[in-house]
């Protein structure tokens, strides 16, 4: 560990994957948009409000490249980018004290300001591939599909996209190195990305509120219009000043403090336990014994990203479609019309010209099931899988418990989670209905969450019995998510073209129904609900049979 760039190679090689399968999803979907973006008629934009066309990120005269480019890159995309640059910022110090590694390390010759900086180079390294692959993909994809983007800087969008996306990682690494804290690093900037987003999308819509929106790191991914114009010096000279000071905040505030210990019990729990009043609530959730808490302890692993997904379900997905929603109302219609309907089905279908079809095509087409898929299926795929590759595994059935016993407790947090990210969801489209008034049914609200939660269940079902069965946390994640994206695709298709096997497909089961405007549907219900029985229950013999894999 004492060798030159140890911490570097260690951080790339830990967070390599995670980013890889990240820019792959935003190059696919990518690629699809920009396929189904090229049979729009542009001219529909000509006749909306500049403060909209702002918000969408489309200058006055787009053409059908810039419309893909903008659309999924600089939403989708940086909210993708921005997440895991926030993951990696926040684990690079805090994360490590939270899991206890962190004297390991500096009890070898590594100072503290050589694990900032190394683990900085390292985010740094693997922002600079995901530019090369991103650019790669956003040069080749056009001259394949032959769309014109002649007099498009895309090299600069993608630089400047990538540049923006990144100061949130620092942002992260600087609140973890002052507390130490991976949660508060994670919480916060979240809680900054998200508000920076709607900050700099909102307030240019509002008459003399423009200028406003430069207080937003959000707004300077796309000042200037780097995609028509090229890099914007200006915006990029105030990212990479901010990363350079956050960077410094971070080497300071981790040179100075005491390190924390490592915990993984739940604060809260901790809190109940610890109150004369609620001691003993509080004994009864968490347990006296190691082996009684094994459910919780998954929890607090899997807390923070849970909490950033449900709040992004929430508030971002939920809450504030709704104002916007009332404010393009009036365009919604003859934009629906214009979208070929390749694009439609691709995204969830839905008609535009109404809440329901706008809330299906927004936020339950692609993103709900994506949220609570990246929830449910990295617990699964992590439950045994992952405590074998941690090497404790064995730790954990040394004691008095069998390995159904242990399989029901991991199995207890991820249905605690995927329940949690679906509820948020489901208030949050609830709180958007109220507010802006849109008229929306809130059973046919709640039957399409119930419908996502039972899908999120089941992809999460597919990647515990992969964990299970041959313990492998790449394996049982990586075959989850393809065949999650190839059944997917095939409901698609068949919304297209008519085909058969559409039923047989859990996406059709989960929105083909339209639940947002016919409701519950009982046999959707009941084929999720036992098909993801069957594949738990799969889990268990699997495991039982199977002889453990060492570290």
């Amino acid at each position: 560990m004492s060798g030159l760039g140890a911490v570097y190679v260690r951080s790339l090689t830990s967070r390599a994957r995670t980013v890889a399968l990240g820019v792959i999803g935003l190059s696919v979907m990518f690629a699809f948009g920009m396929a189904v973006y090229r049979n729009v008629d542009m001219s529909l934009f000509d006749e909306f409000p500049e403060g909209l066309m702002s918000m969408i990120g489309l200058a006055p005269g787009a053409d059908v490249a810039s419309l893909a480019y903008n659309e999924i890159f600089s939403t989708y995309g940086a909210l993708v980018l921005g997440g895991m640059a926030i993951m990696i910022g926040a684990g690079a110090v805090a994360g490590r004290e939270r899991d206890g590694t962190i004297g390991i390390l500096l009890a070898n010759p590594i100072s503290r300001s050589r694990l900032v900086v190394e683990s900085t180079l390292a985010l740094i390294t693997l922002y600079v591939a995901a530019a090369v692959v991103l650019l790669g993909v956003g040069l080749l994809t056009p001259a394949v599909l032959d769309v014109n983007i002649s007099g498009l800087s895309v090299w600069g969008f993608i630089v400047q996209l990538v540049i923006g996306t990144i100061f949130y990682g620092f942002l992260a690494l600087a609140i973890g190195a002052w507390t130490g804290k991976a949660q508060a690093a994670i919480g916060i900037s979240s809680g900054i990305l998200i508000l920076s987003f709607l900050g700099a999308s909102i307030m240019p819509l509002i008459s003399g509120w423009e200028e406003v929106a430069r207080i937003f790191p959000w707004y300077y991914i796309s000042d200037g219009d780097p995609l028509r114009n090229g890099v914007n010096v200006g915006a990029v000279a105030i990212l990479l000043g901010a990363c350079a000071l956050l960077f410094l905040v971070a080497l300071v505030g981790f040179s100075r403090r005491d390190l924390r210990q490592r915990s993984v019990s739940i604060r809260i729990l901790d809190r109940l336990r610890a109150n004369h009043f609620t001691a003993r609530v509080g004994e009864r959730v968490a347990g006296r014994t190691l082996v009684s808490k094994i459910w919780v302890k998954t929890l607090s692993e899997f807390q923070t990203m849970t909490l950033f997904v449900s709040f992004l379900m929430f508030g971002l997905m939920g809450v504030i479609m709704g104002p916007i929603y009332a404010y393009m109302q009036p365009n919604m219609a003859q934009l629906g019309e214009s979208f070929p309907p390749e694009m439609l089905a691709f995204f969830g279908g839905g008609d535009l010209g109404t809440p329901e079809g706008f809330f299906q095509l927004e936020t339950f087409g692609l993103m709900a099931p994506i949220a609570i898929m990246v929830i449910t299926i990295s617990i699964g795929a992590k439950s045994i899988a992952g405590e074998e590759n941690n090497r404790t595994l064995g730790i954990l059935l040394a004691n008095p418990i069998s390995r159904s016993y242990l399989l029901t407790q991991k199995l207890i947090a991820l249905l605690i989670w995927g329940f949690v990210v679906a509820f948020a969801t489901f208030a949050g489209v609830a709180t958007a209905n109220l507010i802006s008034s849109l008229g929306m049914d809130y059973l046919n609200i709640l039957a399409i969450c119930v419908n996502l939660l039972l899908l999120g269940y089941l992809f999460g079902a597919l990647a515990f019995f992969m964990g299970a069965a041959f313990g492998r946390v790449g394996l049982a994640s990586g075959v989850s998510a393809g065949v999650a994206v190839v059944l997917n695709v095939a409901n698609s298709m068949a919304e297209i073209g008519g085909g058969w096997w559409q039923k047989f497909t859990p996406f059709y089961w989960y929105s083909g129904t339209d639940p947002l405007n016919n409701g519950f549907t009982l046999a959707g219900i009941v084929i999720l609900t036992l098909a993801a029985l069957l594949v738990f229950a799969a889990s268990y013999p699997a495991f039982n049979r199977r002889d453990l894999t060492k570290g």
